[in-house]
């Protein structure tokens, strides 16, 4: 069978040019290989010495083995005895194993050989469906087919890889002969064209210099008429300058009675306008007026109903400690007529003995008659301090008021449980993050038992601790094991998790104190995990974080740097990370008080598409930095992985209505941002419910491509930029009526053409046309109506995208704020007298905000189809106004 294959390949050889005009292009199915060829040719696995496979030739060597070692047990080398026999078995068995073990070396080095030809048979393959069908493109593929072809004539004959081998040579000669074939062709093809070309330039000289000729006799002629014309014309020129110079006396005449006439008119017209002008000025000045008369009685009325709750607070803390006063007066009194009637039946009865003292009773005490004997709370109106001030409402919980617990998730816990699913407690090791609770008691209470409670929803979601001494312990929350004695207890509570679509973040403390089994005082508190909050792009920058790509965006990262660092923010380059830093993690913080003050610490939403191992080592600016994730990964199709990112999810600035600004995404119809997380912005009530954007037409799906809020120079003010595909297209259109269509764009990238040829392309400026009406205008609409956006807040930068979505130029939305300076893509326009004319247009769209703006070379990420935002990340400093004091009571 094996000869009847080298005279197929023989046959192949003679005739691969035949072959190749009837195969025009290489089949996918049959170019081919198999990447995951195993040698076992069969499920038969041999028992016996003659292996059929590679597998089976391990198997015969580890068997050969184990003989080997089982005849080298017996030392005894006697001629006349039986291990002599032994000794000769040993030596055939140790040929045995050496041939075994030249033969597996000779496999290997087959199949080795087998796949290297599989895996270049793939390139070439990849090569052959190319559109772009040129002789260079034709040779690579026929010096891989050859490569491939080489690699399997390697292949030994004694191989059990020898007749596929054969076989898929006959299969790669012929792609060999295909590829050989059509490279033949191209390259007649392209001196076929050249000679044409030749041939056609020659003719258009030849026929230049004859339309030379003419021209040269028609111009003389002409010249013999013209000057007979001019003589002509000189002479009525003469009789025509008498009459004009006639004329212009008249309409002279004419023009300045027009003239005077337009004056008069004029000055009329200006005298109405600065009356109307000045009605106007009046109409506004009394509008003003009547309106900070309106705001005025407003702050008015609001601070008189300020007032009055102070006020109505004032009176009922001081009926509160008036009522106290009394209790503990009438307290007082009760317990001296109870010494004067015990002294009494002292003095009345005999005094009782040992043995009698020890088996008596005492009688209950109604301990839980004062509220002063049994406090129990936390830090209920959050001024950094537990006194008797935070009795007040400290039942109920909102955003604005109640005592705030801490997300404490320990940073070594490397398991796959949730944290709020482990039921073994360790001791905290940082104290600080623990909320504190304080339990005060009278000496009333040393014969009594103390329980600490939590509700049932709450319960598997914090951990409560009691400070003993120098440490901690942990409290058993269940109400079966009581705490530690004292009259001034110290308690710290924990959340395991923040508020989420399973749980409110809210729990509900109980302290009770028990005598013999029996209730004697009790009192309750709520608490609130302190919420995630997402600081806004026009806040201040700590860190800018960007992934070091070697010499890829070593200038990126170099020009990055110059602008970074003058801002007061410092640049963090990590090593070998994800090139889209946006991505990865969104960095946000929670609040806490403190004595005249307010605690911010950072934490990190981390995609769950990214590794937990070998994390980076943290800057300064992290070492307090918390790391979470929320839900699981999603497996999403190639189209709408990056939906996911978290470059998809962006807080506005404060907006009515949401003083820390409000969450949007990118919603693609079929593959919108993880619902978990929107869940869990949903959960903590503060900067949701988000707002989706329509992302489905956008390569990347992620709203970031789209739009973006900047500061302006004004405190509190600021502009949203969006991409406008339409200002795109005009900003080309203008160029070419200026007679700059020659003038090339998109400079230095794979698609750089001219502005006239980008114009002829009216599929793509169609395109563009199109997404600005059934897209953009759209989006427009809503943001505005969302987070109540007027016009003159509403910067349209001029973009282009391509069919799939991607941004045809490097796209200037795309940006990153740090500290007043705007960093943003070259987006390699036309050069006009020195100057990129789409970068100065930028610069006078954000010219009214008073924004600077540094353009960065980020063509390796352009090419990649993002720009300078999802290449990075920002650590942004929270507000300084804690949130509880901006937000209603909620």
């Amino acid at each position: 069978m094996r000869w009847v294959n080298y005279i197929t390949i023989a046959i192949v050889n003679a005739f691969g040019v035949v072959i190749g005009i009837i195969w025009v292009a290489v089949p996918a199915t049959v170019a081919q290989p198999s990447l995951n060829y195993q040698l076992a040719l069969s499920g038969r696995q041999s028992d016996g010495d003659t292996p059929q496979s590679l597998p089976e030739l391990y198997k015969l060597r580890d068997r050969l083995k184990v003989q080997l070692d089982n005849v080298a047990k017996n030392p005894d080398s006697s001629l006349f005895s039986s291990q002599y026999w032994n000794r000769q078995q040993s030596e055939n068995l140790a040929e045995q194993l050496q041939n075994a073990q030249i033969q597996i070396q000779t496999e290997e080095r087959a199949k080795n050989n087998w796949d290297d030809a599989a895996k270049i048979a793939a390139r070439a393959v990849v090569i052959g469906r190319t559109s772009k069908a040129d002789p260079a493109t034709w040779e690579e593929s026929q010096r891989l087919w050859q490569m491939a072809l080489n690699h399997l004539r390697l292949i030994p004959h004694g191989s059990f890889l020898a007749e596929r081998a054969i076989d898929k040579t006959i299969e790669y000669q012929g792609n060999l002969t295909v590829a050989t074939y059509e490279w033949q062709v191209a390259r007649s093809q392209e001196k076929i064209r050249a000679e044409e070309e030749r041939v056609r330039e020659l003719a258009r000289k030849e026929q230049e210099k004859k339309e030379f000729a003419r021209r040269e006799i028609e111009r003389k002629e002409q010249e013999k008429k013209e000057l007979a014309r001019q003589e002509i014309e000189r002479q009525e020129f003469a009789r025509q300058e008498l009459i004009r110079q006639e004329r212009e006396k008249q309409e002279l005449a004419r023009q300045e009675l027009i003239r005077q006439e337009r004056e008069k008119q004029e000055l009329i017209r200006q005298e109405l306008e600065k009356q109307e002008l000045a009605r106007q000025e009046l109409a506004r000045q009394e509008l003003e007026k009547q309106e900070l008369a309106r705001q005025e009685l407003a702050r008015q009325e609001l601070e008189k109903q300020e007032l009055a709750r102070q006020e109505l607070a004032r009176q009922e803390l001081e009926k509160q400690e008036l009522a106290r006063q009394e209790l503990e007066k009438q307290e007082l009194a009760r317990q001296e007529l109870a010494r004067q009637e015990l002294e009494r039946n002292q003095q009345a009865t005999p005094q009782p003995t040992p043995e009698s003292t020890a088996t008596a009773t005492p009688a209950p005490v109604d301990l839980a008659a004062s509220p002063s004997n049994f406090f129990f709370a936390g830090d209920t109106n959050r001024d950094g301090e537990i006194n008797q001030l935070d009795e007040a409402g400290k039942e109920q919980w909102s955003l604005s008021s109640g005592a705030l617990i801490v997300f404490n998730d320990p940073k070594n816990d490397r398991t796959k449980i949730a944290p709020w699913k482990q039921t073994k407690v360790s001791v905290p090791r940082r104290a600080a993050m623990l909320s504190q609770v304080n339990l005060t008691l009278s000496e009333n209470f040393k014969t009594s038992q103390l329980f600490i409670t939590a509700d049932s929803i709450a319960s598997p979601h914090v951990n409560v601790f009691q400070k003993i001494g120098d440490g901690w312990q942990a409290v058993d929350i269940s109400g079966t094991k009581p705490l530690v004695f004292s009259t001034n207890i110290v308690l710290g509570v924990e959340a395991k998790q923040f508020a989420d679509r399973n749980w409110s973040g809210k729990v509900n403390l109980k302290a009770t104190a028990e005598n013999n089994g029996q209730q004697i005082a009790a009192t309750t508190i709520q608490m609130g995990v302190s919420p995630w909050i997402i600081p806004a792009n026009t806040a201040p920058v700590t860190e800018v974080q960007v992934s070091d790509r070697g010499a890829a965006n070593s200038e990126f990262i170099s020009q990055l740097k110059q602008a970074v660092e003058p801002t007061g923010a410092q640049l963090k380059i990590i090593q070998g990370d994800n090139a889209w830093m946006q991505n990865i993690q969104k960095n946000g913080y929670i609040q806490l008080p403190e004595k005249s003050d307010v605690r911010q610490l950072n934490v990190a939403l981390k995609s769950n598409d990214e590794p937990d191992q070998n994390p980076p080592d943290k800057s300064t600016q992290e070492r307090n930095l918390r790391v979470i994730k929320i839900g699981n990964s999603r497996a999403e199709n190639p189209v709408n992985q990056w939906s996911n990112g978290y470059g998809n999810l962006q807080v506005t600035p404060p907006i009515p209505g949401y003083p820390m600004g409000r969450a949007y995404y990118g919603n693609s119809g079929n593959a919108s941002f993880n619902p978990e997380v929107l869940d869990f912005i949903q959960a903590q009530r503060i900067q949701g419910p988000a707002v989706d954007i329509d992302t489905s037409w956008l390569l990347t799906r992620q709203v970031d491509e789209i739009i973006n809020f900047l500061p302006s120079q004004t405190p509190g003010k600021y502009v949203m930029a969006i991409v406008s595909p339409e200002a795109g297209v005009r900003l080309l259109e203008e160029l070419s009526k200026t007679g700059y269509g020659e003038v090339t764009i998109n400079r230095g990238l794979s698609n750089e053409t001219t502005v006239s040829a980008a114009l002829k392309n009216q599929a793509l400026i169609q395109h563009n046309l199109n997404l600005q009406k059934q897209k953009i205008n759209p989006i427009l609409d809503k943001l505005k109506r969302e987070f109540s956006l007027t016009d003159d807040q509403i910067v349209q930068v001029p973009a282009m995208f391509g069919y799939s979505g991607y941004a045809w130029w490097p796209n200037m939305v795309n940006s990153v704020p740090v500290n007043g300076n705007l960093l943003v893509s070259n987006p390699r326009g036309p050069m006009i007298d020195g100057r990129d004319y789409t970068q100065e247009r930028l610069r006078q769209l954000l010219l009214p905000a008073g924004v600077s703006v540094s353009f960065l070379n980020d063509r390796y990420y352009q090419e990649l189809k993002g720009n300078v935002q999802s290449a990075t990340n920002t650590v942004r400093k929270p507000e300084l106004q804690p949130f509880w004091q901006t937000l209603p009571n909620n």
